[in-house]
This record gives structure tokens, sequence and C-alpha cells, in this order.
């Protein structure tokens, strides 16, 4: 009785382990840094873990996106968008331009899960919009920010129908919206201020689906916060940093514990198949 006692004490402890070390795992994004460099940095420590020039356009880059092992950018005042492997940093040239009117404004590019790409443009000559494209430049939704005096969103987020977006170049607070489902709807406002930061050089902004990471350019710092816009923690950053917009590195996703605590299968069965090894072995070796 001593001996099964002690395994499933084991157990729980090999599953109290796993969540913790989740709980732990350090999240990773993509940047272009000062317009020159794309760059891998660890959002937890600030530090940068990979580094490599801007294939087209160095010295005018805005943001990044990326969709497997393939980054789309965008270049100030250019309405194309540009793709590289992100491994070695070759570029494809091209990948799709986007409506004209908008040449000058994108700023800011996020993907999504399904693969799409969201631009968001300021209101001067661009509409001050919202807009969906695949990644071979078919455009798939559009809506207008309710909130027409704003301009730029240098740092904007599009997850779960929601999109949270800054007010302008490096200006925040961040302000979430909800994404209608029809096209050519407007957003909708379902909490202003819902990461209140006011701070000049707001701009970059991700979610892991955990916590929210937000660079500031002026200050050289990434902070995160929770998911309902809390403030938990900041890392400095490089002080020649200069970081537009932020994409959750997806190959780097380490699935968070759920609420009650309890960590996922995938991650647990290792765990408990060692446990369970040494159970069945201490079994046979009683009956031997």
């Amino acid at each position: 009785m001593k001996t099964r006692f002690r395994f499933r004490k084991i157990i729980v402890m090999a599953l109290v382990a796993a969540a913790a070390l989740q709980a732990r795992a350090d999240s990773f994004f993509w940047a272009i840094n000062q317009f020159t460099t794309v760059q891998k940095i660890n959002g937890d420590t600030g530090a940068v873990v990979q580094s490599f020039a801007v294939p087209v356009g160095s010295g005018s880059g805005a943001s990044i996106a990326v969709v497997g092992n393939t980054g789309y950018y965008t270049l100030l005042g250019n309405a194309n968008v540009y793709s590289m492997n992100m491994t070695t940093g070759a570029t494809s040239g091209i990948a799709f331009t986007v409506a004209t009117g908008n040449t000058g404004y994108m700023n800011s590019i996020t993907n999504t899960a399904d693969g799409h790409l969201w631009f968001g443009y300021g209101s001067s000559g661009a509409g001050n919009r919202l807009e969906e494209y695949t990644t071979g430049g078919t455009l798939l939704s559009s809506h207008a920010f309710p909130n027409s005096a704003i301009a730029y969103r240098d740092g904007l987020m599009v997850f779960g129908g929601q999109v949270v977006a800054n007010r302008g170049d490096q200006t925040g607070p961040y302000d979430r919206y909800n994404i209608p489902g029809a096209n050519n709807v407007a957003l909708t406002v379902d909490a202003l201020a819902f990461i209140n930061e006011f701070d000049t050089g707001n701009n970059g902004i991700a979610f892991n689906g955990t916590n929210f990471y937000v660079a500031n350019e002026q200050a050289h710092i990434v902070k995160k916060f929770d998911a309902n816009g809390l403030f938990i923690s900041s890392a400095s950053l490089d002080r020649f940093s200069r970081y537009e917009n932020w994409t959750f590195a997806s190959q780097d996703i380490v699935v968070p514990p759920p609420p009650n605590g309890v960590p996922d299968s995938g991650s647990t069965l290792p765990l408990l198949g060692l446990a369970l090894a040494g159970m069945l072995m201490l079994r046979q070796r009683k009956q031997a």
C-alpha cells in the first residue's frame, strides 16, 4: 500500500511540474527592428535570439507577419507586400499588392490561425479600415474603425473575432473591437483603453493565446499584460531597437495550462508513462 501511495504521489507531482513548466514558458515574436533587420525576440526577456537583414527595402520596413515559415512584410509608402523565408532570410519578392488607396498607411500587419493576413490602415487617405487578405492577395473582408479621427494604428492584433489596436503612430492606449461576420460592416467597440498604456512610443502588440506583449520603441521596453489587459511585467529591449508591430512565432508556442491548472494530455503522457512503467516494474519485482 505504501508503494502504491508513493507512486500516486509521483504522478501528481509530475502533473504539477508539467503545468509549472508550461506556465513559465517563454514567448517568442518576429519583428522588424529599426527598419533594417528582421529579428526574433524573446518577449519575456527582451533578448534577440535570431536576426537577419531585411531582404528588400532595407531602411523602410514597417511591419511583418509570419505564416508557417514565410514572412510577409510591408514598407513605408509602398502598397506591395513582400515575402521571405524565415529560416534563411531569402526573399521571394512581391507576394501581392494591396489597393492603391492604402499606399503609405500599411503600418500594421498581423496574421490569424487560418493563415490570413490583416492590415490596419490610418484614417488619412486609407479609409481608416481593417482589411483581411489571403497570402495570395485576395481581399476577403474590409471593416471601418468606428472612431475615424484616430490614424495610423501601427500596433494591431487580430484574434478570436476581435482586434486590439492602438490609437495612432506610437500612441496608446489599445482599444478592443469586435469584428462583424458580414463584410463591409464597421467594427464595434468592445472595450476602450483595454490596455491602458498612454506612454509615447507604444506600437507593436502581439498575443500568444494567454498574454499580450506591447513594444515601446521610445522607451525600448516590452510589457506583458494578461488576457484581461492587466499589467504583469516588463523587460528591456535593445536601446537601439525600434519595433513597429510584432507577430507571434507560432513554431515556439507552448500551450499554457487551462484555468483549472491541469495540463493537457499531450504534455503529460510522457510523465504518466514513466510513472506507470515504474509501478509495473515494482509489481513484477514483487510477484517474482
